[in-house]
């Protein structure tokens, strides 16, 4: 190709202004002409020209089209934000693959909408949340600062002067790393070349007072008085007290919804289960003296993929209290008319009317909505809860959660079992059980170490007997309030005579 050449050397305007008209010929040989305001500007890019034609017919191209600073501007013009919400689609969405499970993803949506999305977000009310300050500064921000440190530990600063909490804080922050470790190694993202996250955490070691308080260097405010653990992990006396203010609820609502309460309770603390473990669970999952973790309830649908690689098909060993319990509930549906097929769930979505829970597809039978799974801790087990901690003893149990009867069994097993069977059974590590699950229960000091059944055993006989201390005239009272003074006769009857007998 030929050199640039001088086209119109200088160009005089009407105005009397001089420019310096170029003429060269393009990538595709094509004659063309550029016009620069001075010599300096003509013979600097005509030099630029020479190089680029000297490398080839692609170079001449790039140099001409200045694709090198268009390809920059487009890598600049994309946020953090749009990162975000790419990540959200094509990578953690469900349906893809390697995608999370759906309850993860809306919890991963969710924090990346409220604390790095500048939208506004829907409240449970309905209205509208304004975006957070930090989170609009932070989602229009150019993706590529984020293969430096300091981008993410601004945003983080920001979060911690606003006083969002550190659960959040630390939750937000392994978000953001995720989807920043998925850009660095998709060709989607060409802008993101390394996890900027990675080369900012958080201080470790010597952690000041005010950072481990949650406030500032100032005294942060008084202690909670006693030990957490009664309430984090549930004693079987607890259990029973819990279970003891569920039945005795009764008396204000459908006798079989209240006894439902008490079996999901006597469920989870039983089989150790998380949560969305026990509302999978079908009259087919009991074998012998063994229950089969074979589904779990996520995002509304059954799963047979719980939360970790062994937390379904898996099976553990049933305490015999809670075989008597199953074997009771089990008539009690039969006799309201409620179906006890091998296929029907043990917690029956449809007890308070045909129009609750969801049918599977396949057997027909109905377990708990979504919904009923979310909202059953806050209606009935908290507040029996709170009615058994108005007992003087029972006092540090307030503030305990459904899962608080997962750790509390665990706790429980872990005192006469060996660890490897109780984390095998229960869908967990040795390390998890070290590190979340074996707590000392103060409940049991006065013994040693005993079976679950037997501590369980002996925690219901001790609520049974101060019911019984507790009731007026010191008759045995039943779940839905009444005394059945016929039928603790006739017992007491029958009991006589066996006595005669030997």
């Amino acid at each position: 190709m030929a050199r640039p050449w001088r086209k119109k050397w200088p160009y005089v305007g009407k105005s009397g202004r001089r420019s310096y008209v170029v003429g060269f010929y393009d990538h595709d040989r094509v004659e063309r002409c550029r016009t620069f305001p001075s010599v300096r500007h003509a013979r600097a890019w005509m030099d630029d020209y020479i190089t680029a034609e000297r490398r080839g017919r692609d170079s001449l191209r790039r140099f001409l089209l200045d694709l090198d600073a268009k390809e920059a501007n487009e890598v600049e013009a994309r946020t953090i934000g749009q990162v975000l919400e790419l990540y959200l689609k094509v990578n953690a969405h469900p349906s893809n693959p390697g995608g999370l499970a759906p309850s993860t993803y809306e919890r991963y949506e969710s924090l990346v909408g409220l604390h790095m999305l500048d939208e506004p977000r829907r409240r449970g009310s309905g209205r509208l949340q304004p975006p957070r300050p930090y989170a609009v500064a932070l989602c229009s921000v150019p993706a590529v600062h984020f293969n430096q440190p300091r981008a993410p530990a601004a945003w983080r600063e920001q979060m911690l002067r606003e006083g969002i909490p550190k659960a959040t804080r630390k939750q937000a922050w392994q978000d953001l790393s995720a989807a920043l470790g998925w850009a660095a190694s998709s060709q989607l993202v060409p802008e993101i070349n390394a996890n900027g996250c990675t080369f900012a955490p958080e201080p470790r070691g010597n952690i000041r007072r005010s950072l481990r308080s949650g406030g500032t260097g100032y005294e942060p405010g008084p202690r909670r008085q006693g030990p957490l653990v009664p309430a984090w992990a549930l004693s079987p006396q607890a259990v029973e007290a819990i279970r003891a203010q569920m039945l005795h609820k009764a008396e204000k609502r459908k006798e079989i919804l209240a006894q439902r309460d008490a079996m999901v309770l006597s469920l989870q603390y039983g089989l150790c289960a998380r949560n969305q473990e026990v509302w999978g669970l079908r009259w087919s999952s009991l074998q012998d003296e063994f229950a089969w973790v074979l589904e779990v309830l996520s995002n509304g649908r059954l799963d047979e993929w719980g939360k970790t690689a062994h937390s379904t098909q898996r099976r553990t060993a049933v305490p015999t209290i809670l075989q008597e319990d199953l074997t009771m509930w089990r008539q009690t549906l039969s006799a309201a008319g409620h179906p006890t097929r091998a296929l029907d769930f043990i917690i029956p979505g449809d007890l308070a009317g045909r129009e609750h829970g969801t049918r599977d597809p396949r057997s027909g039978a109905c377990h708990f909505s979504e919904s009923q799974a979310r909202a059953w801790g806050q209606p009935f087990f908290t507040p029996a809860v709170e009615k058994a901690a108005e007992q003087p003893e029972m006092f540090a149990i307030l503030g305990a959660t459904p899962y608080s009867l997962r750790r509390g069994g665990i706790s429980l097993r872990l005192r006469a079992e060996d660890p490897q069977t109780v984390a095998s059974e229960c869908g967990t590590s040795l390390r998890m059980l070290t590190d979340h699950y074996a707590y000392a229960i103060e409940d049991l000091r006065r013994n040693g170490p005993r079976p679950a059944d037997t501590e369980w055993r002996a925690a219901r006989a001790e609520q049974a007997q101060s019911q019984l201390r507790a009731s007026p005239s010191g008759a045995l009272v039943t779940s839905n309030g009444a005394r059945p003074r016929g039928k603790f006769l006739s017992w007491l009857d029958a009991h006589k005579r066996r006595t005669r007998r030997m």
